[in-house]
């Protein structure tokens, strides 16, 4: 089956043939993940034995009880049979709690008669974007409301993070980002919020988004790409 391919229980199993620790070294995980870039948040053992789930700000790795070795993929349950992806589910936690308390920092599309939430990490340069924000009365009609965050694909060296900036610094940012998406919005001479969309481009990363549009569903889970309104509405129903 497919999902096999992502999954990374078979090369944790053998894995742990290396890991001769007892209990996992917080300290020594902690500096090898360092040394490549990554700090954990959290470090709690896995299902696997000799595994331990780190959290990071680039997500969640699995890592030896020494920090020697180290995964980086989905982890399945499939003790039942029906497998279960582990990573996922604790990734739209982690989600969820990340994006809590933010309303005020994000440019919000309502719907009158509103079933569903959906936050939408955006680049104004991006083709599927603009479809979707073009669709913004359809979503609105089936009850869905978009929230943006900014994630401009290239960080700080995308040549429309200074206009995404301005998007965020606008007095009236819904009719600015209406303007960006439809290609008429002059950011020169304009207030910057620069700080703002870096704090949601290294939230995205954090998240694992890695293309536009990202969207996050309410219950955390990262739905990435474009979905058309009808579609959107079925998926949210059937979750709900």
């Amino acid at each position: 089956m497919h999902f096999l391919g992502r999954t990374i229980l078979a090369t944790a199993v053998a894995m742990t043939a290396f890991t001769a620790a007892a209990k996992p070294d917080q300290a020594a995980i902690e500096r090898k993940l360092g040394a490549i870039g990554l700090t954990p948040t959290s470090i709690t053992p896995s299902p696997i034995a000799g595994m331990n789930e780190a959290v990071t700000e680039r997500g969640i790795v699995y890592v030896s009880d020494d920090g020697g070795y180290f995964l980086v993929g989905h982890l399945y349950d499939n003790a039942a049979g029906n497998p279960v992806n582990l990573t996922e589910l604790k990734m739209a936690k982690i989600n969820k709690d990340k994006l809590a308390g933010m309303e005020d920092e994000m440019i919000i599309y309502p719907a009158k008669n509103e079933k569903h939430v959906v936050t939408v990490f955006t680049d104004t340069t991006c083709g599927y974007c603009r479809k979707l924000h073009s669709e913004m009365q359809a979503y609105n009609d089936a009850g869905i409301t978009i929230r943006y965050l900014a994630f401009p694909r290239g960080g700080e060296r995308s040549r429309n993070f200074g206009e995404m900036s301005a998007i965020w610094a606008a007095k009236d940012p819904v009719k600015a980002m209406d303007a960006a998406k439809g290609g008429s919005f002059d950011a020169s001479g304009q207030p910057q919020r620069a700080d703002l969309v870096r704090k949601h481009y290294e939230l995205g990363v954090a998240m694992g988004v890695n293309g536009t549009p990202a969207l996050i569903l309410e219950d955390g889970t990262m739905l990435p790409g474009y979905q058309p309104a009808s579609r959107l509405s079925q998926l949210l129903d059937s979750r709900s």
